[in-house]
């Protein structure tokens, strides 16, 4: 087990610099999803295209990867500095942290995407009061046909990340006694200092194993390789060889995935096509899912190769915008939806409505920031650190009641 404080590693500024880019690239993605004719979305627009499903493609692969990795470095650096029982108190703080967002978008931050989702599906005509009293009804008739969920209907929405996160930290913590074990610190750091190339190599191979083993079921796919990558940040923590090679590899990792999303893009288009015949078809599919797994992990490199060589300094406001980022990730796609619903109908033109739902969106992350700000005591709800510093007594009593508040949460997750 172990026993001793390591040293606080460094501040990373570029994986901060990293966390606001791949957080915000969301209200751009999600708002996209309203258009992309080919994939599924909780609310569409009647302006869709086949085409926008290309550019989207570049951000898909890599997107998540990036926050599970730096999420997964962030947990390392944390739990590096504890021992013994010192574990427990960082659960229990991390339960609070992350369940109690995620608790307030489960009953208040995502009941609106249900009701665009169920008013476009021709569900019901109802004000969304009408829908709120049925919503927190979890044996209502209305949504027969929408189950899914923590509760029945009372689903994650965008806010399975933190779902996720929550339950791969009581893993990681339940498996730090195996992860400090001597031999295997020795086996991951002969790894880790392999040339980069063959890391890629690895990490592609069990993506594709990932998704073989999933057969078909994209969450399980998605949990799993989002664990693979929040694993690997956080076994990369002082492991100074493995930036190293990195940093060396940005030049041959650039030009591998701008060659790479060629190919995928190119196959991404074939496979739809009835010209090339069948069994063309199956093969364009086959090696777009390697290519799409090698993007994914090219991609992350690269960016956290780029970010380490150019993005690894202070900034002014890079504090204040990490701390404001989370509580954006709440809200941002609810309002993305919402301003979608009362937009569409309007029939404004495919260019000037998104423009609006993207400046809607802001417009409203912003208002909700500034009632955070003004409103401390509602801060932890949305997981805003607040800007006023109580006494210790007071922040132990809060955790203690959010503790109570997510209890029923955290029995539902685990069970």
């Amino acid at each position: 087990m172990h026993t001793q404080q390591a040293a606080m590693p460094a501040r990373r500024y570029d994986l901060d610099w990293l966390r606001l880019l791949a957080f915000g690239l969301l209200i751009f993605f999600h708002t996209g999803m309203l258009y992309v004719a080919q994939w599924d979305f909780h609310f569409k627009s009647q302006y869709q295209s086949d085409v926008l499903a290309y550019p989207m493609l570049l951000l898909s692969p890599w997107r998540m990867l990036l926050i599970w990795f730096i999420s997964g470095y962030a947990l390392g650096a944390a739990l590096q500095q504890l021992a013994g029982w010192q574990h427990l108190h960082f659960v229990w703080h991390r339960t609070v942290l992350l369940l109690l967002p995620l608790l307030t978008g489960l009953w208040l931050v995502v009941p609106p995407q249900l009701y665009a989702q169920m008013w476009q599906d021709g569900v019901h005509q109802l004000s969304y009061w009408q829908f709120y009293l049925a919503f927190l009804d979890l044996q209502h008739p209305l949504f027969q046909d929408y189950q899914s969920g923590v509760w029945p209907h009372v689903d994650v929405n965008h806010l399975w990340y933190l779902r996720s996160l929550w339950q791969f930290t009581l893993i990681i913590v339940l498996l730090l006694p195996l992860l400090y074990w001597p031999r295997l610190q020795q086996a991951v750091s002969r790894f880790l200092q392999l040339a980069v190339g063959w890391q890629l190599l690895c990490f592609t191979l069990l993506l594709i194993l990932i998704r073989i083993a999933t057969d078909g079921d994209s969450d399980s796919r998605r949990d799993w390789s989002g664990f693979v990558f929040l694993l690997l940040g956080w076994l990369t923590v002082n492991q100074a060889v493995f930036w190293q090679r990195l940093a060396q590899a940005r030049h041959w990792l650039g030009w591998l995935c701008l060659l790479n999303a060629g190919l995928m893009l190119g196959c991404y288009y074939l496979r739809g096509q009835d010209v090339v015949g069948s069994v063309w078809q199956s093969n364009f599919l086959s090696i777009f899912r390697f290519s799409y797994s090698l993007q994914a992990v090219a991609v992350t490199f690269w960016l956290l190769a780029l970010a380490q060589r150019y993005l690894n300094r202070p900034y002014r406001y890079l504090a204040f915008a990490n701390r404001a980022i989370f509580p954006v990730y709440l809200v941002h796609q609810t309002l993305i939806i919402i301003a979608a619903m009362y937009l569409t109908p309007l029939a404004l033109g495919a260019v000037p409505e998104a423009f609006l739902v993207m400046l809607l969106t802001l417009t409203g992350c912003g208002l909700v920031l500034v009632i955070l700000w003004q409103l401390p005591l509602l801060a932890p709800f949305f997981g805003l650190k607040p800007a006023r510093t109580f006494a210790p007594r007071w922040q132990t009593l809060g955790l203690w009641l959010g503790l109570l508040l997510v209890l029923p949460l955290a029995w539902q997750l685990m069970t």
